[in-house]
């Protein structure tokens, strides 16, 4: 969604067009950052706890683009977005390697992204028409907000505790 209508909803706060484009690029550089750098703390971290803290992190800025009316507010509302989204993205894989192996799994990557495509096509939809219908896009954000906390309890209420591995056998 903030890809649809962060542009419009800037701009419906005043903010100039060319500024408003722009917090686009900032997503962009902060999600190659996210990508680049969270994949290494991932690994330490866990990361089942590391896509936990992505979606929090997305709720967490969507809340802060839900609050903000200036360009440098929604910069910083688009910077953390695209870093936590960049996160998700580079993230992801390797959790459904670590739920499921390497056994199908580019076939389960593979509907996971195609259900993020569906939302992808039906999100900025239903955004557009709640804004149609209240003139705000306040409703959008939290349905994001909300949908992004749930996905976070639902990470963590599915994590796999992991266990030692170890490459020897016990001797008999």
């Amino acid at each position: 969604m903030p890809f649809v209508d962060l542009v419009p909803d800037a701009m419906g706060h005043g903010v100039p067009q060319f500024s408003a484009v722009l917090l686009l690029s900032v997503i962009g550089i902060g999600s190659t950052a996210g990508r680049f750098f969270l994949g290494g703390p991932a690994d330490r971290m866990g990361r089942s706890c590391a896509l936990m803290a992505m979606f929090a992190g997305m709720g967490f800025a969507l809340a802060i683009w839900a609050v903000s009316k200036d360009f440098w507010a929604l910069a910083v509302f688009a910077f953390v977005y695209g870093v936590v989204y960049g996160g998700w993205v580079a993230i992801l894989p390797a959790v459904v390697m670590d739920y499921f192996g390497g056994r199908n799994v580019s076939g389960i990557i593979g509907i996971l992204y195609t259900s993020v495509a569906i939302g992808t096509l039906i999100g900025p939809i239903a955004a557009g028409f709640a804004f149609d219908m209240s003139h705000s896009y306040m409703v959008p954000i939290i349905a994001g907000v909300c949908a992004n906390f749930i996905a976070a309890g639902i990470v963590a209420g599915t994590s796999k505790v992991r266990e030692p591995i170890t490459d020897m056998v016990e001797p008999t």
